[in-house]
């Protein structure tokens, strides 16, 4: 049998020349792909570049033609614009003229906070008298002078506080002193160009703002910082001089010491009052109380003393030592001390400091979380005693050490004999405090579990680790807990309790012609927070609690309403930093004025409320819901029910039809389809492509005008629009716009001020 082929089945094997061919085709195959590749991406950069071309063609007539309107309408407001402001600027200069005159019958005897000089003077004597040496001298010892003292820093306190409440929330250069407006008026008469590498859109929006940033918000911040200085320096005048005076008495205790050789001693100073119980008040150190000796005096509770609150101070000496001692009493100020064993054995001294009335909380723009103090401060320090004085032939001989000049805060638990004070930690729990306190009567408790914080100053906090068995009793109207920290005290309440705002609403309140109306919050409380606002001034008409009895029907400034309200435990003045905590996208500063300044114009001819869809816009845009009232000649449908009814419906035609409107960051403002009702956010379109662009030139919704006085009238420039049923439907009747033009100017200044002071946009 033949053998078989052994090359037989096998592939021939491929020569180098093949092999060579091979790999010149795969090349030439990539090459091609690759070329291929170039031209394909090459077509379509050029595409898309002539598509952005034709993109920032369109979008360049259509920003030219939106300028052009814009600058037609702002043009055409200018005369109106020009009359608001001016009958605005007369009205606060008689206001402010009226405040001096008012300030000058109370005989105010401390300079204002915008009269730098005298209040530099003012500063420099209050220092020296607060660090004066007075060792020996019945000065140091003398309880009227030291609160006459504490009255005159307070009362410039109030009046700094409000003068930076009005620096962080107006935008009128009102608000500055006379040398910081000048400068910012300079600043915006000199000030022009812009940065040239910004788009077109961004150049656009920015225009509008730019005068006022360059105007406005140096100054206001340089003006915002000295006032912080000033009030960071009255608070440690006022610490110095009850430390001083506090030192003076413990020097000579012994000469306070009653039959039983008791130490204690009360003072209760009445502290000037701010706003509408201000003009009624007389000075409160004619009303000051004092009790010394052991406490055998009745007196009333300082929680009684005014409007303005009180400052109680009392000193315990323990002369005693006694291990069975478990409380001290302290029956002028209303306060009970329950004293661990290891304080009722120690050689030191117990004082109380409580602290109530507005301004007390030196620590509320310093706060690193989100704790605010409600009902004033208390705090409670053990304080080392002095060589005790010695009496030989008549004589009585007291040895002078620093503690003459000064306390020394002893700290708890209390340091064994020979250790550093500074370093030396206890390895235990040291037995708690307990403190028993009467509430001022008109403070709001509204956190929910009642807690009280101590001052953390190494953090900047108000901390909450130590306190226990935080208690209320509604009957004596007094708080009491335990704690292991002596430091300042206080009650505490989320600053963000009552936000966001679940939803507000704004209506007339005046009847045609009238410049009135009434804000609504919507707060999660048992009654709604209504503020009336009206030329010039605001008052709360609920909710009607007796902690609030003296502010219901009460004019006030807006601010100092709203102040007071924060004082008594309503706090409705957030800030920026109150964003994250309640959960919510601050808007833009500039956003937010824009659309309270334009809003207010329509403030006594239409039903305003929130928009649920507000958050989901951006921070350069603020959105609410309007609805025109058009039957004045019955009265006019704005009561309460009236406008929850008409919000509810949102019907999107007929008279009682409601709009939404959109404030679109620096430019204007413009309609949107952003209903309550609708299941999505119906975005408006953008510009990021040609068929964007052709669709904004095409649709009524998101058209910028420079005014809702000139977007209510219903023109638009999208081709159709003056035959087009949508662009009917969102034109408001002449005479309603008529009416809003009619407006006092110092209304509508007074409701702007008032919804930008809440944030009605950022916190809702």
């Amino acid at each position: 049998m033949a053998p078989k082929d052994a090359a037989k089945g096998k592939k021939k094997k491929k020569t180098k020349e093949e092999l060579e061919e091979e790999r010149r085709q795969a090349e030439e195959a990539a090459r091609l792909a690759e070329e291929e590749r170039l031209r394909a991406e090459e077509a379509e950069r050029q595409r898309l570049a002539e598509l952005e071309r034709q993109r920032l063609e369109l979008l360049g007539q259509f920003l030219e033609a939106e300028k052009g309107r814009l600058d037609a309408q702002l043009a055409e407001l200018d005369p109106l614009l020009r009359q608001f402001e001016h009958e605005r600027s007369r009205s606060r200069a008689a206001a402010r003229e009226a405040a001096d005159w008012e300030r000058f019958l109370r005989c105010v005897d401390v300079p204002q906070p915008r009269q730098r000089v005298p209040l530099a003077e003012f500063l420099r004597r209050m220092t020296e008298a607060a660090t004066k040496d007075v060792t020996g001298s019945p000065d140091g010892r003398d309880l009227g002078a030291a609160f006459l003292a504490v009255e005159a820093c307070r009362t410039v306190i109030l009046e700094a506080r409000q003068e930076l409440l009005a620096a962080r929330h107006s935008s009128e250069l009102a608000a500055l002193p006379p040398a910081s407006a000048a400068a910012a008026a300079a600043a915006a008469a000199g000030g022009g160009g812009g940065g040239g590498a910004a788009s077109a859109e961004e150049a656009q929006a920015a225009a509008g703002s730019a005068a006022r940033d360059a105007a406005g918000g140096a100054a206001a911040a340089e003006w915002a910082e000295a006032l912080e200085s000033d009030l960071r320096t009255l608070y440690g005048i006022i610490n110095s001089r009850i430390d001083r005076l506090t030192a003076a008495v413990l020097h000579h205790c012994d000469e306070y010491a009653n039959d039983k050789n008791e130490i204690q001693l009360g003072h209760v100073a009445p502290m000037p009052a701010w706003g509408p119980a201000a003009a009624g008040a007389g000075p409160a150190g004619s009303q000051q109380q004092q009790q010394q000796g052991g406490g055998a005096q009745e007196q009333q509770p300082a929680a009684e003393a005014g409007a303005g609150g009180s400052f109680k101070w009392g000193v315990w000496v323990n002369t005693a030592k006694n291990p069975r001692l478990k409380a001290v009493e302290m029956p002028q100020l209303g306060v009970t001390l329950e004293i661990p064993k290891q304080i009722a054995l120690a050689n030191v001294a117990l004082r109380v400091q409580q602290r109530s009335g507005p301004g007390v909380d030196e620590y509320f723009g310093r706060c690193a979380n989100a704790w605010m103090a409600v009902g004033g401060l208390l705090a409670v320090d053990l304080l080392a005693l002095p060589p005790g004085a010695k009496k030989v032939r008549g004589w009585t001989l007291r040895q002078v050490t620093p503690l003459a000049l000064n306390v020394q805060r002893v700290p708890y638990p209390i340091p064994p004999a020979g250790a550093d004070p500074a370093t030396w930690t206890s390895e235990e729990e040291p037995p708690p405090l307990g403190v028993t306190a009467p509430l001022p009567p008109d403070v709001v408790l509204l956190q929910e579990p009642l807690q009280v914080a101590w001052w953390d100053e190494a953090h900047s906090i108000w901390n909450t680790d130590g306190i226990s068995d935080v208690a209320f009793d509604a009957a004596a109207n007094t708080f009491s807990f335990h704690t292991t920290h002596l430091a300042p005290l206080a009650l505490v309440m989320r600053r963000t309790r009552l936000l966001p705002y679940a939803g507000w609403s704004i209506r007339p309140t005046g009847g045609r012609n009238g410049n009135a109306a009434a804000i609504s919050l919507d707060v999660g409380l048992d009654a709604p927070v209504v503020i009336e606002v009206s030329k010039g001034t605001a008052s709360l008409s609920s909710p009607a609690w007796p902690q609030l009895a003296s502010l219901i029907g009460q004019p006030m400034a807006p601010l100092d309403l709203l102040q007071a309200l924060s004082d008594r435990g309503l706090h409705l003045l957030p800030e920026d930093r109150d964003a994250e905590p309640a959960g919510v996208i601050a808007k833009e500063r500039g956003t937010e004025e824009a659309m309270c300044r334009d809003l207010a114009l329509l403030g006594s001819v239409f039903l305003m409320a929130s928009s649920r869809w507000n958050q989901t816009a951006g921070p350069a845009e603020a959105l609410a819901r309007l609805s025109e009232v058009t039957d004045w000649e019955e009265g006019g449908r704005t009561a309460p029910h009236h406008l929850a009814r008409i919000f509810e419906k949102e019907k999107e035609d007929g008279e009682r039809r409601v709009l939404v409107v959109m404030r679109r960051g620096a430019k204007g403002v413009a309609f949107s389809d952003a209903l309550n009702r609708r299941p999505e956010y119906p975005a408006l379109p953008g510009v990021g492509s040609v068929e964007a662009v052709k669709e904004c030139e095409l649709s009524i919704w998101g058209e910028v005008h420079a005014s809702v006085l000139t977007l209510l009238r219903g023109q638009f420039s999208a081709p159709g629009a003056a035959d087009n049923p949508l662009a009917l439907r969102l034109a408001a009747l002449p005479e309603s716009l008529d009416l809003a033009r009619t407006t006092s100017p110092l209304f509508t200044s007074t409701l702007a001020d008032t919804m930008l002071a809440l944030r009605l946009f950022s916190f809702s």
